[in-house]
């Protein structure tokens, strides 16, 4: 027993599968509430739309993951997830930095 899984061709890594469990439970336990509370912050009049159009694209995300995730290795999966995960880190950021930009150019200046 090399700890070689054959299937996937990495050797198998308790500190990384540590790290990848607490990564997903950042995102999911943190990043989604923060997500919520500035979509009912910067969308107050009309938050319906806004959780509608997260949940989607939320969904189709998942959808897309499952859908790649038969065909590629693990490494390259850990890659995709690293790099969208880091752009959600920069667009949340930017949101977080200038809410009044995003928010007139979302509505195109309506409120």
């Amino acid at each position: 027993s090399s700890g070689i899984n054959a299937e996937y061709g990495i050797p198998s890594n308790l500190y990384l599968t540590l790290a990848m469990g607490v990564l997903l439970g950042l995102g999911d336990g943190g990043f989604n509430v923060s997500i919520y509370a500035n979509l009912s912050t910067v969308f107050e009049h009309k938050p319906a739309p806004a959780f509608a159009v997260f949940k989607f694209v939320q969904s189709l995300m998942g959808a897309g993951a499952f859908l790649y995730c038969g065909s590629l290795q693990l490494p390259y999966q850990l890659a995709i997830l690293a790099v969208t995960c880091l752009l959600a880190c920069f667009s949340f950021t930017y949101l977080e930095r200038f809410p009044q930009r995003v928010l007139v150019f979302l509505t195109d200046g309506e409120e």
